[in-house]
């Protein structure tokens, strides 16, 4: 049996992402970065490996692999909503600026 390697490859590319994202503190993302570049390696050796499917090994590390990028893709899913929050902050900002100048005008 192969390892499933199309899911540790959307891993290591979340990975690689979340340690650009600058919504993350410098330590945070070069974790992410390390980790990112060891599981690269691990995956260039598991493209060639074959594996007993029924081994606890095995099936171990295709849980860990799957719970990890689901819990990657919640993490993006969070930043991204932080980052929608900051700019709706940037947004209101801008139309409270916009009511209290027509509120000026209307009591002048």
């Amino acid at each position: 049996m192969v390892f499933d390697t199309q899911t540790l490859t959307r891993v290591v590319e979340r990975s690689f992402d979340l340690s650009m994202s600058g919504a993350l503190p410098a330590e945070t993302r070069a974790q992410y970065l390390a980790h990112g570049k060891r599981l690269r390696e691990l995956l260039l050796q598991l493209l060639s490996a074959r594996f007993d499917a029924n081994s606890a090994e095995f099936k171990q590390a295709t849980d860990a692999m799957h719970n990890t990028n689901h819990a990657l893709a919640e993490a993006a899913d969070d930043l991204n909503k932080v980052t929608q929050a900051v700019a709706r902050l940037t947004e209101l900002a801008g139309y409270l600026d916009k009511a209290l100048g027509v509120a000026g005008r209307a009591l002048s």
